[in-house]
């Protein structure tokens, strides 16, 4: 065997490596284990993929058969051929991935009808009132080039709901939702990112407002984060569950206190309301880390049944209750979307298969957000998102 085929089989046995623990991490990441442990998942994942390359080199260099020099596959010790065929194996969900974000969900990633690009830390120059742009917090990241941190997607996507459509349906004004969710207040972006959020948000003359979660990851801004979300509450109507960060916290009081700022939680139950000319009904759930199941809505008598959901995963659960239309974040994205390959991470059982963007799924629509803010202040590739949802019904 060459010395080239022995070193491609040395580097696909790196990338497979790396995608088994990519799996790990975001299979993991998607269950209610307690961020601690969590924490400990991802340093074993940290160390595993500097160090095996490292490990690898050491096995298959060594000795007059080895690979790089062109010894034979058959010549490894058994130990080493059992590594190999193992690693090498982890290409195929590689190669799958790579290949169903350039087939499929890049364009759904991307997909919007309109959208407008804000650089907000550049137009806070020229504004006195918008000073706490970048927020107290300092993290190396916010150096890293080209990060899209303090920048803002503006968007409009349009819903189509063919369960229940028809002529005279379709001849109506859209319902309006404007969906926010991941603001992660922990001190970077600042109180004046999210402020600027918000007034975009309000400018979209929303019908309802919707908050799906990860509220904040520093206890201590809980009260600046109502105050920054309270104004819309004097706009449309304002629903909201919770996320699995706010999980880490009292959540209980968390949902008491943004209550009583006007937002109304859903979590595990259904508010039917009369906004845009129809009857909606809004139902949350947070699970698989608190509250109870939402109902079983197939029977209601409704225009559109939506479901508020932190994670995605929910999506069986969700078609199977009779909802209509789900909205979701905890993806952020990915937060990084590599060249050619696109996202990596994405804290879900289905990686990275509905990290972002518009998905239907028979007659039921999913929405996954981006999200505005994260704890770990990186984007790269993947910018905040602020969705304004048609939704024809």
């Amino acid at each position: 065997m060459s010395q080239l085929t022995g070193w491609l089989i040395v580097l696909l046995s790196i990338i497979g490596h790396t995608e088994w623990w990519v799996l790990v991490v975001n299979r993991s990441h998607a269950l209610p284990i307690r961020a601690t442990k969590l924490k400990r998942v991802r340093h074993v994942h940290d160390l595993a993929v500097i160090l095996y390359p490292f490990v690898l080199l050491w096995l298959t260099e060594s000795g007059p058969h080895s690979l790089l020099r062109g010894g034979r596959f058959g010549d490894q010790t058994t130990t080493v051929q059992w590594l190999l065929w193992v690693t090498l194996a982890g290409c195929i969900p590689f190669v799958l991935g790579v290949a169903r974000w350039q087939l499929m969900r890049r364009a759904q990633f991307h997909h919007a009808d309109q959208r407008v690009r804000h650089d907000v830390l550049s137009l806070a120059t020229s504004d006195p009132n918008a000073s706490d742009v970048k927020g107290p917090r300092k993290h190396v990241l916010q150096r890293w080039p080209l990060n899209e941190i303090f920048h803002l997607e503006v968007n409009t996507k349009s819903v189509r709901i063919p369960a229940r459509q028809n002529a005279k349906e379709t001849a109506q004004k859209p319902l309006r939702i404007v969906h926010l969710t991941d603001l992660h207040f922990i001190g970077c972006p600042g109180a004046d990112f999210y402020r600027y959020v918000v007034d975009q948000a309000a400018a979209m003359k929303a019908d309802a407002y919707i908050f799906t979660g990860d509220l904040i990851d520093d206890v201590a801004l809980l009260p600046v984060a109502i105050e920054i979300l309270q104004p819309l509450t004097k706009l449309a109507p304002c629903y909201f569950i919770l996320g699995n960060h706010d999980w880490r916290f009292d959540h209980d009081h968390i949902r008491q206190k943004v209550s009583a700022s006007g937002w109304r939680c859903v979590t595990g139950r259904s508010d039917l309301a009369a906004i845009g000319g129809r009857n909606v009904l809004f139902a949350g759930s947070e699970r698989p880390w608190m509250g109870d199941a939402p109902p079983l809505v197939k029977d209601a008598g409704c225009d559109v049944r939506i479901l508020l959901c932190h994670s995605p995963d929910q999506i069986r659960f969700a078609k199977r209750c009779g909802y209509d239309l789900m909205l979701s974040g905890h993806t952020h994205g990915g937060q990084v979307v590599l060249p050619l390959i696109g996202p990596v991470y994405s804290p879900s059982l289905y990686g990275v298969s509905y990290v972002s963007g518009l998905f239907q799924l028979g007659n039921m629509t999913l929405h996954v957000s981006r999200g505005i803010g994260a704890k770990d202040p990186m984007r790269w590739r993947c910018s905040p998102e602020l969705t304004c949802l048609e939704v024809f019904c």
